[in-house]
């Protein structure tokens, strides 16, 4: 059945802004022809819906133990004095963006490893200390018969936010012989941005309590919900493109990207992967 825009936004669940990137960057899923590219967009109810499963079937949900082993490491980085810059410029990231990057991306390989463990019932060793130097490889470890191995190949788990339409990494990351990975693995957390407030809600609500605005907004403090992580899927090293930019991002340099709908993700794909670590 052919639905419009509006009833595909319904149909699928997702934030508009997240649909529209979803369709027109992201190849997630297809709008029908449209003659001489005018006229309203329609959509193919039975495509969304195979879509909305597979989505639903690939997506974690992420405890606040999960999140504390995050965190933790999060601020193990901080602590340590670990500099980071945006990818655009030396300019260095403040504490609220540096941790909130270091745990959605931990975030994300603690989803992976669940996704693997609930789905094919392989349990994933990941590694979660502090070193000098970033670690090439995010899992460490598959575990057999109560025993951990290593792993067959090399695999890199990057997150990013939800609406986020491709899978992107430096040169570095893919160039250089240490950190480069055989797989890459998409994660798309959807962490709020105000998760550090969510967790200190009740120390903030004591600090403020009395002051003359608290009336305003003490019932609009959130409390901390699961965070949900779609595992979006992987690609070959040898399946990332270079580009110098991505629609709505430039970058200052060489970057390689893979489009997340052209992303590996069925279940028989996930077992090739199994396979071969």
């Amino acid at each position: 059945m052919t639905i419009n825009r509006r009833e595909a936004i319904t149909l699928v669940g997702l934030d508009e802004k997240v649909f529209n990137n979803f369709f027109r960057t992201a190849g997630e899923f297809s709008c029908l022809p449209r003659p001489g590219g005018r006229g309203f967009f329609k959509f193919d109810d039975g495509e969304l819906k195979a879509w909305r499963a597979s989505y639903d079937w690939r997506t974690v949900e992420l405890t606040l133990d999960d999140y504390k082993l995050c965190l933790d490491f999060a601020l193990a980085q901080h602590f340590r004095g670990y500099v980071v810059s945006d990818w655009s410029s030396a300019r260095q990231r403040e504490f609220g963006q540096k941790v909130t990057n270091w745990v959605k991306g931990q975030l994300g390989e603690v989803a992976f490893a669940k996704f693997i463990e609930r789905e094919f019932g392989v349990k994933l060793e990941l590694d979660f200390n502090i070193y000098d130097e970033i670690v090439p490889q995010d899992v460490i470890g598959v575990i057999e018969n109560g025993q951990s191995r290593q792993p067959k190949i090399g695999i890199g788990i990057k997150a990013s936010k939800p609406k986020s339409a491709y899978l992107v990494l430096t040169e570095d990351e893919v160039n250089l012989a240490k950190r480069r990975s055989d797989v890459y693995v998409f994660c798309r957390v959807d962490i709020p941005d105000d998760h550090l407030l969510r967790i200190a809600r009740d120390n903030v609500i004591e600090i403020v309590k009395d002051q003359p605005h608290y009336a305003k907004y003490s019932a609009l403090i959130p409390h901390f919900e699961n965070i949900k992580c779609e595992i979006a899927g992987w690609c070959e090293v040898a399946d990332l493109e270079e580009v110098t930019s991505i629609p709505g991002q430039d970058f200052s340099g060489l970057r390689l990207v893979k489009q997340s709908g052209k992303l590996n993700r069925t279940k028989a794909d996930w077992a090739r992967v199994l396979d071969r670590l």
